[in-house]
């Protein structure tokens, strides 16, 4: 019978299926359809473009260490096809899986980070212990951190158990952020922490946490922060210090910053052309942190900006999944990975000018690294799918 029959009974409502609003977003019914083809298509010239530049500044390297010049290209290239497939399998999958996993993937985060500290689990490389060995690679567990912390922050927001609008309510995003940043400092993995955190704080921000007590918290925790990295070592602390005046002993701690600024003024507005960089054969490293400043080397002006402009674009249509997401959680999740992109490239560029303490942070799809190219393009397969589910696809 109908409901109208009987004006004095309350219907109860599907709660599932019922429209609700979290920190302003409704839920809205939608099925899947096409995913986003030009963020795919933004991914996968960022990642060809990457590995360009990767055979590109490792050559020398690598045939000075291993006699064979494409030795990091074929294991760069190696994980970028195991990401690849990844992203594709990823794509496939319903996000809201990983709402229903994300504390159990917080928890083995945790764990990989408390074993890299172990003598004997952990490899430390250039006085850093940031690694576990495995048969056929190498695992960073701080990239799996990056996307997990916002699938979880992305979760508990959604519950609506904490009300972020109270200092209250922030305490269990903190709690969790500290146990993570201090397992990424005891690695002595400043870089790491950094991005971390900030990817934390933008999913907290989004989820209505109020932005001045947040600028409260930095201005409390930069000067501890600043006491941690003094009392790792002397090196790194000098390395830090290094960018108030790049050039004040280049044959040290000023080295590599210095070699980075000389590979930029080299470039010029078109670059020196492609494979014809020098400073390649004397920075430190020059497939790692520093790949930018052979980029600007190699293709100038021109071409640098080219590659920042293909990171905005990235981040730009990765906000704007977010902004058209069908429901408050994937809307979160697309924000953490957009923040993630956006700060680690922004962090990348500005070490490797000078603008800001060399912190040794990667640059995403062109640095190499393994265990970062296939984390980062299976979270692009995450926002693939939240894709698929627009409300304006």
């Amino acid at each position: 019978m109908a409901a109208t029959a009987y004006p004095n009974r309350r219907v109860k409502q599907n709660r599932k299926n019922a429209p609700r609003k979290i920190v302003g977003k409704p839920v809205r019914p939608v099925t899947a359809t096409y995913i986003d083809y030009t963020f795919l298509f933004i991914v996968v010239l960022l990642l060809a473009s990457g590995l360009v530049m990767l055979l590109s500044a490792s050559a020398p390297s690598a045939n000075r260490i291993y006699g064979n010049s494409y030795y990091f290209f074929l294991k760069q290239l190696g994980c970028a096809m195991i990401g690849l497939i990844g992203m594709w399998f990823v794509s496939k999958i319903n996000y809201n899986v990983y709402k229903k996993l994300a504390p159990k993937m917080m928890l083995v985060c945790v764990i990989l980070l408390v074993c890299v500290l172990i003598p004997g689990i952990g490899v430390s490389h250039n006085g850093s212990r940031r690694w576990l060995n495995t048969p056929f690679i190498e695992i960073q567990p701080s990239e799996f951190v990056k996307p997990v912390i916002a699938m979880y922050f992305a979760r508990l927001i959604d519950d609506g158990k904490y009300d972020l609008k109270k200092i209250k309510g922030n305490l269990p995003y903190i709690g969790v952020m500290a146990i993570v940043l201090a397992l990424m400092l005891m690695e002595t993995h400043l870089s790491g922490a950094i991005v971390i955190a900030g990817i934390g704080v933008s999913v907290m921000i989004a989820g209505g946490t109020p932005i001045k007590p947040v600028l409260i918290g930095v201005i409390i925790l930069f000067p501890i922060a600043i006491f941690a990295v003094y009392n790792m070592s002397d090196v790194r602390w000098a390395r830090v210090t290094s960018f108030l005046n790049p050039f004040r002993d280049i044959r040290n701690e000023s080295y590599q910053v210095a070699q980075g600024l000389y590979a930029i003024g080299s470039g010029g507005i078109f670059g020196v052309g492609l494979g014809r960089s020098v400073q390649k054969y004397y920075l430190p490293e020059p497939y790692n942190d520093f790949i930018f400043t052979i980029v600007c080397e190699e293709l100038g002006l021109v071409g640098a900006a080219v590659v920042i402009l293909l990171f905005a674009a990235l981040i730009i249509r990765a906000v704007r999944i977010a902004m058209n997401a069908p429901d408050t959680y994937s809307a979160l999740v697309a924000i953490g990975i957009a923040a993630h992109m956006a700060i680690q490239t922004i962090l990348n560029i500005a070490v490797a000018t000078s603008t800001v303490p060399n912190t040794g942070v990667s640059l995403p799809f062109f640095s190499y690294g393994g265990t970062a190219i296939i984390t980062l393009l299976m979270e692009m397969g995450v926002l693939l799918n939240i894709s698929k589910y627009s409300v304006k696809n």
